[in-house]
Formats: C-alpha cells, sequence, structure tokens
C-alpha cells in the first residue's frame, strides 16, 4: 500500500520519518545460518511429535526440547513463576487420535484416510472386532410409535447399517406411468408420525448400544453424491459399557457394497428398490434384514479429548528474554513470536507443519539461541516467545497480551516480530510495517542490501496471525510470511515437510528480525512509544463505505450513473413491455444478463432520470444490474415536487419492495417532511441546510440516516457538522460520511478518527458513521446493499 505524504496537524510530530544518520545501533555482526534453522525445523517437524498438536504428549515432549535448550544455552525464563512457561486455557474441544481406522466388508478395505468413512471419537478406543453386518432401516425402535426396526433381527455383537435423517422427509419420485396404468389405484400414504426425537444421530446410537450392536455405520441417503457433505461435529461422549464403534460419513460405495449385491440389477432397478425401502419405513414397515457380509472394524488405537469440557485444557507460552541493560530503557519491550503448535494427526496421518509453523518457531528458537551465545547486551528487553493454540484461534497469543508475563505492560512493548510460513519462497511480505513509518524507518535501518531488498513492507492488519492482538493495542507488528512463485502448496497439508523447505530464505528472514530488533532494542532518539498509538491504528483500520456515486471508489455502493445509459435504457424498455404483458413467455432477467452481465461494483446507473422515472424498469435494473441506491437531487418534479407526488408514493413502495435505499441530496424541507411521513422503510438523506424543533423532533422518531459531506482535505469542517448534529440529537446513530473528495482519503479518515477522539467520541461511535456497524440503527428486517464490505444496511 502506498505511504501517503503527512498532511494533518493532528498526526504532525508523530509519524515523523527519521533520516539523520549515525542515530542508530551498528549492522550486527552476528550472522544467521539458515541451514542451522533448517536443522531446527527438521527436528521440531518430525514425525516423532505428530504435529505439535496443544495438550498432547508429543506437543509438551517439543515444548521440553525447546526449554531444555534454552537452559543449556544460558538464556532467561521469562514466563510465569520464574519459569519459560505460561500457562495458557484452550477452551476449546477438540480430539487427537493414534492409528488408522480400517473397515473391510466382504474382503474390501475402506480406509478414513481415503475419506470412505469417518471413525468418531466416542468410539471405544483399540475397537478391533469381526463381525456382521445387519440393516435396521432408520434405526428406529418405537414401538408405542407403530415402527420398531430391531424387532425381528438379532443385532447383538453385530454391526448395524443405518439411514441419518427423518423417514418423513423422503419424497418418492415421479412414477413412470404406462398406458394401462390406474391412476386410481395408489394407495393412501399413512398419517406422519413425530420421529423427531428418533431420527437424531445421538439416539440412534443409543439404540443399537442398547439393543447390544457392535457398532453403527451411518449413511446419509440425502447427502451422498455432496462433495463437501463431511462436517466438524461437536464431540459427543456416551456412556458406553463395553465396546462400541460409530462410523459416521460413510460414503457411497460403502453404502452400494452392502445393499446393492445383486449383479443383474440395474442402477434404476436399485435405485427403484431403494425408494421403496424408505417408502415403507415411512409407512411404519419395517425393511431391516441381515445382509450376511462379514466385516472387520479397526477403530482408533488411542484417544484424547481435549478442551473445555475435558478437564484438559490447559496449555503453555514459551517466553524467554534477553534483559535490557539500560537503567530505565529496561523497562521497554521487543517482542518476537512466532506459534509453536500446528493441527496434529486426522484419520492416522500426521501432518508436520513444517513450514506452518515450524519455520517460524525455527526462526525464534535459532535467534534465542544467537543472541546467549553472543552475550547480546540490548538497552531495552527482548522477549522471544513460541506461543500454543494459534491453529485454533490465536488464543496463545491473545492470553499473553491479555495477561503479559515478567512484568511486561503492553503499553511499554515498542515493537513485535511475528513469524509465520517463512520457509519458501524469495521475498518477505511485512503488513503492518507501515502502520508507523517513523518506527519502521528504525527497524530497516543498517540491513544489508540484499535483506532489505528481499522485504516488502506494507500497511496491514488486525489478520488471521498471531500479531494481531497487539496491532489491537497499538503496538508496531509486523506480520512476516515469505512468499514466491510456489506458492504454499502444502499449506495445511501431510506434505508439509521440512525437505521443501528453503535454508537461504530462513536465513535472510533471521538476519532481517535480528538486526530489527536491535535496532529497535538500542534506539535511542527519540520515543518509539508514540502517543495515541491505538487510536492511530484503529483510524488506519476504520472502514469508510463511500455513498457519493460521483466518486469511483472502490468500496462504495454499486449503483447506475446517469450518464452514457442510451442502448441500456432502450433495452430496458423493449424488456418491461414483455415483463407486462402475460402472454409473452420471454425471460427479461435472462436476456438483460446474457446481454450485459452483471455489471462491476461502481460501474453501474444511479438516479430515478435514469429509468424514466417507471419503476417496473427500476425493478428490473435491480434485478438484472444489483444496483443499490436511488439519488434523488433536490426537487425532481415528477416523484417530489415541494412534497411528495402520487407517483413518488407509489415509488417509495416500489422502492421498499425492491429492496433499494433512497438517497435524497438537499431536498426541500416540503420533500424532507413527506418522506418522513410516508417512507416504511430507512432512507438517506444529504445536505440538510436547517431543521427547527419540529422537524427535529421527526428525525429523532423516524429511521432516517443523515449522511454529513466528508472532505479529507478539510476536516475540520467535518469534525464540526458531526459535532453539531450530535448535540442536536444527542446521540450518533443516524449519522454516516458522504465522502465528497477522495484525494488524501487514507489519511484524512485517520486525522478525522483522531479529532473524534479528542472530541470524546468512542470507537463505537466512530466506526458506523463510516457506514460499518450500521444494522443497530435499524430495527427489524435487515437488507444488505450488493457494495464494498462492511455492508451498508437499510430496513
Amino acid at each position: 500500500m502506498q505511504r501517503k505524504r503527512m498532511t494533518g496537524r493532528i498526526l504532525i510530530g508523530v509519524l515523523i520519518l527519521i533520516t539523520v544518520s549515525g542515530l542508530f545501533a551498528q549492522q550486527t555482526n552476528i550472522q544467521v545460518n539458515g541451514k542451522d534453522i533448517l536443522n531446527t525445523i527438521t527436528y521440531i517437524a518430525s514425525d516423532e511429535f505428530m504435529g505439535r498438536r496443544p495438550i498432547t504428549p508429543e506437543f509438551a515432549k517439543a515444548q521440553d526440547w525447546v526449554v531444555k535448550n534454552y537452559e543449556k544455552w544460558g538464556l532467561q525464563p521469562a514466563g510465569e513463576n520464574n519459569s519459560f512457561f505460561q500457562d495458557v486455557p484452550v477452551m476449546r474441544d477438540y480430539s487427537y487420535t493414534y492409528g488408522i481406522p480400517e473397515l473391510v466388508i466382504d474382503e474390501r478395505a475402506y480406509y478414513t484416510y481415503q475419506d470412505d468413512f469417518t471413525m468418531d471419537v466416542c468410539s471405544t478406543p483399540g475397537f478391533k472386532k469381526k463381525t456382521e453386518i445387519v440393516f435396521t432401516g432408520y434405526g428406529i425402535s418405537a414401538p408405542d410409535k407403530g415402527l420398531d426396526e430391531y424387532a425381528g433381527v438379532d443385532v447383538k455383537g453385530k454391526l448395524v447399517f443405518v439411514l441419518q435423517g427423518n423417514p418423513n422427509d423422503f419424497e418418492a419420485p415421479p412414477m413412470r406411468l404406462m398406458p394401462d396404468y390406474d391412476e386410481g389405484a395408489k394407495a393412501d400414504t399413512a398419517e406422519a408420525t413425530d420421529w423427531q426425537t428418533e431420527s437424531t444421530d445421538s439416539t440412534k446410537i443409543m439404540t443399537a448400544y442398547e439393543h447390544g450392536a457392535a457398532g453403527i455405520l451411518l449413511y446419509n441417503p440425502v447427502e451422498d453424491d455432496n462433495p463437501f457433505r463431511r462436517y466438524r461435529r461437536q464431540i459427543n461422549t456416551y456412556p458406553f459399557e463395553h465396546d462400541f464403534a460409530v462410523i459416521t460419513d460413510v460414503n457411497k460405495c460403502i453404502f452400494n457394497w452392502i445393499l446393492w449385491r445383486d449383479k443383474q440389477m440395474s442402477s434404476r432397478g436399485f435405485e427403484t428398490w431403494f425408494n421403496g425401502v424408505r417408502e415403507d419405513i415411512k409407512n411404519k414397515t419395517s425393511r431391516s434384514f441381515n445382509t450376511g457380509l462379514k466385516t472387520k472394524v479397526t477403530g482408533f488405537d488411542k484417544i484424547l479429548l481435549r478442551g473445555e469440557h475435558f478437564d484438559k485444557h490447559t496449555g503453555r507460552n514459551i517466553i524467554t528474554k534477553i534483559p535490557g541493560a539500560d537503567p530505565e530503557l529496561k523497562n521497554e519491550y521487543v517482542v518476537i513470536g512466532a506459534h509453536f503448535d500446528h493441527i496434529g494427526v486426522t484419520n492416522g496421518q500426521i501432518y508436520n507443519g513444517a513450514e506452518d509453523n515450524g519455520s517460524g518457531s525455527g526462526v525464534v528458537i535459532e535467534l534465542a539461541k544467537l543472541m546467549a551465545q553472543n552475550k547480546i547486551q540490548p538497552k531495552r528487553t527482548i522477549i522471544l516467545c513460541l506461543w500454543t493454540a494459534e491453529e485454533l484461534g490465536l488464543i496463545g497469543s491473545r492470553h499473553w497480551v491479555s495477561k503479559p508475563t515478567d512484568g511486561v505492560t503492553m503499553d511499554k512493548v515498542v515493537g513485535y516480530f511475528n513469524l509465520d510460513m517463512v520457509g519458501k519462497g524469495n521475498y518477505i511480505d511485512a503488513p503492518g510495517a507501515l502502520n508507523f513509518p517513523s518506527i519502521w524507518e528504525v527497524i530497516k535501518k543498517d540491513q544489508t542490501q540484499a535483506v532489505i531488498e528481499a522485504v516488502k513492507p506494507s500497511e496491514g492488519g488486525p489478520g488471521g496471525s498471531d500479531y494481531s492482538a497487539f496491532m489491537e493495542h497499538g503496538v508496531e507488528a509486523l506480520g512476516l510470511m515469505t512468499h514466491g512463485p510456489e506458492g504454499h502448496p502444502d499449506y495445511h497439508d501431510t506434505g508439509d515437510d521440512a525437505n521443501k523447505l528453503n535454508a537461504d530464505i530462513l536465513g535472510i528472514t533471521g538476519q532481517f528480525v535480528l538486526q530489527g530488533a536491535l535496532n529497535l532494542a538500542n534506539y535511542t532518539e527519540s520515543e518509539l512509544l508514540i502517543p495515541d498509538r491505538i487510536h492511530i491504528f484503529d483510524g488506519l483500520n476504520w472502514h469508510i463505505t463511500v455513498i457519493d456515486p460521483n466518486l469511483d471508489i472502490q468500496g462504495s455502493w454499486e449503483c447506475i450513473k446517469a450518464d452514457n445509459t442510451g442502448e441500456l435504457a432502450k433495452l430496458m424498455t423493449e424488456e418491461v413491455e414483455k415483463l407486462k404483458n402475460p402472454d409473452n413467455n420471454a425471460d427479461p432477467l435472462r436476456a438483460m444478463r446474457r446481454r450485459f452481465g452483471r455489471v462491476p461494483r461502481n460501474n453501474g446507473i444511479c438516479g430515478a432520470k435514469s429509468f424514466g422515472y417507471d419503476t417496473d424498469m427500476m425493478n428490473l435494473a435491480k434485478e438484472t444490474l444489483n444496483f443499490g441506491r436511488i439519488d434523488i437531487k433536490g426537487d425532481d418534479g415528477v416523484w417530489f415536487n415541494n412534497g411528495l407526488t402520487e407517483a413518488g408514493a407509489q415509488a417509495l413502495s416500489a422502492i421498499r419492495k425492491s429492496r433499494l435505499a433512497l438517497h435524497l441530496v438537499n431536498p426541500s424541507t416540503a420533500t424532507l417532511e413527506a418522506v418522513l411521513e410516508k417512507s416504511r422503510k430507512t432512507f438517506l438523506v444529504s445536505g440538510i441546510a436547517s431543521f427547527d424543533n419540529a422537524m427535529l423532533a421527526k428525525i429523532k422518531d423516524s429511521d432516517v440516516l443523515i449522511g454529513v459531506d466528508f472532505d479529507p482535505e478539510n476536516v475540520q469542517v467535518c469534525v464540526d457538522q458531526l459535532e453539531m448534529y450530535k448535540s442536536k440529537l444527542d446521540s450518533t446513530d443516524k449519522l454516516v460520511l458522504n465522502v465528497t473528495n477522495k484525494n488524501g482519503l487514507d489519511q484524512g479518515k485517520r486525522e478525522l478518527y483522531l479529532a473524534l477522539i479528542k472530541k470524546g467520541w468512542t470507537k463505537d461511535e466512530i466506526y458506523p458513521i463510516g457506514g460499518a456497524g450500521l444494522s443497530r440503527r435499524s430495527q427489524g428486517n435487515l437488507d444488505v446493499l450488493p457494495g464494498g464490505p462492511p455492508p451498508f444496511r437499510f430496513r
């Protein structure tokens, strides 16, 4: 993102770029060796640690290995209770399994890792059994309701094959009628029975278990052809007292292998037979039978359940430090971090996570070793962290930021380097580096030419890695990730192994972080703890949805401009006439889309004049061109003429039904009063010259939103207007910015944000006036207009 020239009064002296020579630390003579980092990654990303899933024995073993080395290298602890660890509550429930389940049916083998089925983690660990398969329909045993699919079949010690869902959900397909078919011979369908309780997976599982079955195979007949049929379930536990296997997500191959045994039965014949089975069950006729198929089931060797509901929810961050030597600056901090965890094992396959994030962890470990061995004595304290549970939601880093250890406070953290996936490619993305340009100038000083050329700084954040919580505290946080032509093809896959990583880029990344951290740790010529830095970041991250149709800015509402509409208007008129003719079978929407397609964002048409004030044409344009707003400037003489005309009243109704938004620009007082009286939908009004107490009362009681002009080159005018409206309305809920000039918008919005903060506004008051989070202003049914995110919402 291009860096903007500072023009505001608010940020002056805060983001000044440092250019004077000799004010920085000297270039370090410590050389980071990428091969040494790669050796570390090779070890921590080996099968021995089984994917480093948090709160598992293997992950704890890897963490202990790191701490043992820290102690050997003479590093100092910076965790809790003078240790290298910080306890972290990990309240997400998850499972960790050992072994590869297998299902053999009539000598044909199926596997979880081939997506043939899923062995649910509620199954008994170590399950292994040879038995038979019994088909029990929908697995319902409710004699009091007239259906018991376990009656007449012996399921003890056997595997039951059960259909998921409710029998009542089945609807037989239309029959193929023969010439002599008697439609009067159709059988009456019995009244549907409530199978809601019996149709849940949990009830079917316990029903099979209570009838003595050894396990259950669950097949979904509705989603059998859906490639996305698998979903992450909540982890359930059952009171199993004997071994029991729960097998879900059974695919269609297994379904066919079990039930379609007649080699002479056609696919149509099998479908007809199966539909008949489901129809019979729907009418309370059991179709259960022993398939006679021999099966062998092998479950997981061992299953660990972790998280809030299993009393196994305490993870650990690893934290060490290089103490600062300056009596005052030692209480300021430079933090380097990477998440140490990965996603573990799934269906017996190990996800080693060499790049994600053995690479970042390897760099942190190597830097800790080099700083200790070279007896670095920085002025500020350097903290090095290996986070837990990033893959579960940035849990470890967020916990430390909320409860820093070793006396650290977040207001004293001057910078954070986050390393996540830094082992492939030939350059380093650094989002967040330009959030505070003055600090970036310190970081990049004395970097070698090769290193600095490899770094691509930009503004950014917050994002999906551990730098997020730091950014939210206003810290200069760099989210470092390497890139190159190959991309990251093994992301969250079993192929993410150390032999695919690049030692050169690992070394370059490590050298950049080492020099940058030392620069920050030793810099003394000006204050690095920038005043109002949280507000500066919030202003940078503030999204403003542009609503002026004359400005072509990414993120503005989709509109249709009032110029160059000749051919389009002509064609639309023709199509509307077809639409009005009930005898015409043409599809005008399809014709319009085929001719014009979807109009790209910001290149649409806006304004009633474009449609000749024809509401049918307006509706067609809405459906076809996907625009979101009707702009009326002043009194148009058709819908609004010093008030609301009869045609205007009809137009308001059409606008509401079409889920469009009305924007009145510089309306007369009479027009505004009329729309306030008649409109049943939130609308936007810009350019209100003045209003008396009676009008003020109507505005307060309505759902109207007031547009306030914002010229980024004249921020104070907007501040004064917002303050005036806030004072009159006793609220900010009805205010929204109307950007009138795109020049300097990025810088202008930051100045506006800080100016409002200094006036006593809160973040929750400021963010919505940019067009974000307006849903709270309009209660009831909300329609989301097409436009840039975040959406501008209207009722």
